[in-house]
């Protein structure tokens, strides 16, 4: 043992700490051998001695970041001289390659989640989208679709509802900014709506269920429940089907910003939207 804390005390002297790389190292086992062990001033060190290496693996990341998000680089079609993600490659329709905060990392998250703080970072966002295998890539870019056509078909409804239910009763429309949600009939609507919409989304698993059961299937489309009575899908080639779910999803989109913009007018000026632009409504 004295041996050895003589070659200890030694690595750890002015003459051996020209070699950078023993030095720490040999002063921790220095003072390890002659103090004992001190398992809080141990992990200290060790902290210390590791934060190069620690600092590294983050610029790694930061790399692998990079080099994710433009290995496939294309065009994104919302804004000039933008480039859209790699995980946006142009074969989901109306993709336009827009994502400049990287919400689709969000697709992992839980609501409760992200409501008490762990909402993540851009920078963060973007080492999450870098983590990710190309199947949980696609996981998530399909889940962000579900509900930005749930979200797209709701507005439509509600683009069309919101002044015609100010034409025929009069007055603002009920909403959480105008109030009036908890008169009359409007309760009992919210709750058969939700009802019916519940509804069709259980058909729609249940019919993924047995499928799947049955052997491979073909990848369920994002908002795709199965419901064209009048078979308009079923009668076109795929690139036609495609076409028309851009379509949609363009009216949607529209019809998102159209729906903001009522409750925010209303909000503002206290009047029905029917009445600040009559000439929409010919009146």
């Amino acid at each position: 043992p004295v041996d050895t804390h003589i070659y200890m005390l030694s690595l750890a002297s002015p003459a051996a700490s020209g070699f950078a790389p023993l030095r720490g190292p040999a002063l921790l086992l220095t003072e390890l051998s002659t103090v004992g062990f001190d398992a809080r001033a141990y992990r200290a060190k060790m902290q210390k001695l590791s934060a190069p290496l620690r600092a590294a693996a983050r610029t790694a990341d930061r790399l692998a970041a990079t080099v994710c998000m433009s290995d496939t680089a294309r065009k994104a079609l919302w804004k000039p001289g933008a480039v859209a993600p790699s995980y946006l490659d142009g074969t989901l329709a109306g993709d336009a390659g827009f994502d400049p905060l990287t919400l689709t990392a969000l697709a992992s998250k839980s609501l409760p989640d992200l409501l008490t703080g762990g909402w993540p970072s851009q920078s963060q966002r973007e080492l999450i989208m870098a983590r990710m295998t190309p199947t949980e890539r696609r996981a998530a870019v399909a889940k962000m679709r579900e509900a930005e056509i749930r979200h797209a078909r709701l507005a439509m409804l509600a683009a069309a509802g919101w002044p015609l239910s100010e034409l025929l009763q009069g007055g603002r429309a009920p909403s959480v900014l105008n109030g009036g949600l908890g008169d009359g009939p409007v309760p009992f609507f919210l709750v058969l709506a939700a009802g019916a919409a519940a509804y069709v989304e259980y058909l729609s698993e249940e019919a993924a269920n047995q499928a799947s059961g049955l052997g491979p299937a073909a990848p369920r489309l994002a908002g795709d429940f199965g419901f064209d009575p009048l078979g308009v899908m079923a009668e076109e080639g795929a690139y036609r089907r495609k076409e028309l779910s851009a379509n949609e999803l363009f009216n949607g989109r529209l019809a998102m910003l159209a729906i903001t913009g009522f409750a925010a007018q209303e909000f503002l000026w206290g009047t029905p939207v029917v009445e600040q632009t009559p000439f929409f409504f010919g009146r």
